[in-house]
């Protein structure tokens, strides 16, 4: 019978070592556990971050390629209203000149002249 309580005695005083080992471990992982959350949610606002300069990037070539289209459309609008090179020619110099106002400031002068090229 002494024997049995010794026994109990033991079991018990290992379960309880075990238990304090168990504890010391779930904290731990815990803390290992917390530092995963918390890089996902960097690695989330990260991707966040990118998908939305990405969209950005994707909305401005969108844009300068319907630009370039309606430059390209104007030009053949007026090349094909008229038949020579020169108008042609005038044509894309004007819109160039049009291009240069837009972007130039009201202090800034522009290099290009609004003359077109006359055909001799």
């Amino acid at each position: 019978m002494i024997w049995g309580y010794g026994i109990m005695g033991l079991i018990l005083a290992l379960l309880w070592w075990q238990n304090g080992s168990l504890q010391d471990e779930l904290k731990e992982q815990h803390t290992i556990n917390k530092m995963a959350i918390n890089a996902n949610e960097r690695w989330e606002a990260e991707i966040s971050k990118l998908n939305s300069e990405f969209a950005k990037g994707l909305e401005t070539l969108s844009e300068l390629k319907s630009k370039k289209e309606v430059e390209r459309v104007y030009v053949k609008e007026r090349s094909s209203n008229t038949n020579s090179c020169i108008d042609a020619i005038n044509a894309v110099y004007e819109r160039l000149w049009e291009r240069e106002n837009n972007r130039t400031t009201s202090n800034a002068k522009s290099s290009y002249t609004n003359e077109p090229i006359s055909a001799k």
